[in-house]
């Protein structure tokens, strides 16, 4: 991996290799984290920016939350803690408006281009009706809020900064060098019954899973838009988490999944990638991730 710094004052340097750095990734947290700590013969100049490389590929661009310089026996270090740019979005506080007949143009108008975002990629449609903005809500939760409601979608900001509302596009990726594994069986999760709400006001309409162990409901209104199987199935895959720690980096992670073989446990394919943790220091790299498997991907207990 290679780390380059954005000085508060203008310029890059170059941050050289840190003795110890985490990059973690969840899949229900808008922003990834990165905690990197760097050997320095000097105190650094403010950074304001990190972008993280790995053989030319960017794996995490972000802003930097804290810099803090320590003095030890071994000599002085920099620690570097940063989120990526969807932090931007959370930290900001949303004007409160009523903003009629509402667009990724208008949201981006009001909220997103004074950040200083370009426009959004994703679809131009102007939507009916109003979207109030409350007192207290985000940035990040209006945007996310307007993609789910009227797009179907969950914004992600890119590598180099653009946000995007049209949709994470999935991805494959084969794990090996499988350090460790576990397997859990998480039967609470799993959902027997999405009853959805009818326009004429009655929830009368069922989707089941028949294999679901027992019986757990759920119930969706009308007018949120929620996909009654795709809630069953994202719960079926959430019945079964399988943590795995390779050798080596696994990145990007939004939008992944995984196929892995484990010794003694079994083959699994199309996992969604829950979380992730790549790690460096003196043991080396080694990624960690959390991957649900349901209870369809144990194709081999032999593998």
């Amino acid at each position: 991996m290679t780390y380059w710094g954005v000085l508060q004052k203008g310029g890059q340097m170059l941050l050289g290799d840190p003795v110890e750095a985490v990059l973690s990734f969840d899949r229900d947290a808008p922003a990834d984290q990165l905690k990197a700590v760097f050997p320095a013969d000097r105190i650094w100049e403010d950074i304001s920016e990190v972008y993280m490389y790995e053989r030319g590929k960017g794996v995490f661009s972000g802003i930097v939350d804290e810099q803090n310089t320590r003095l030890t026996q071994e000599g002085i270090f920099v620690e570097l803690v940063c989120r990526s740019r969807e932090a931007l979005l959370l930290d900001s506080e949303a004007e409160p408006a009523a903003i009629k007949r509402p667009s990724l143009e208008s949201i981006h108008r009001r909220l997103l281009e004074p950040l200083g975002f370009a426009k959004p990629v994703g679809s131009d449609s102007i939507m009916p009706g109003e979207m109030r903005v409350e007192k207290g809500e985000s940035c990040w939760q209006v945007l996310s809020s307007f993609c789910g409601e009227y797009l179907g979608t969950e914004p992600y900001v890119d590598f180099e900064g653009v946000i995007h509302c049209e949709g994470i596009e999935e991805r494959h990726m084969k794990l090996d060098s499988v350090m460790s594994a576990e397997l859990c069986r998480l039967p609470y999760k799993r959902l027997s019954a999405v009853w959805k709400q009818g326009y004429g006001g009655g929830y009368d309409t069922q989707y089941r899973d028949p294999e679901a162990p027992v019986e757990r409901r759920r119930y969706i209104s009308a007018q949120n838009g929620g996909n009654p199987r795709e809630m069953l199935e994202k719960a079926k895959e959430g019945s079964g988490l399988l943590t795995v720690a390779c050798a080596g980096s696994f990145w990007p992670l939004r939008g992944a999944r995984a196929d892995v073989d484990v010794p003694g446990l079994g083959r699994f394919r199309g996992c969604a990638v829950e979380k992730g943790t790549y790690y460096r220091d003196k043991n080396g790299e080694r990624t960690r991730l959390t991957l649900e498997t349901g209870d369809r991907d144990v194709a081999d207990q032999k593998a």
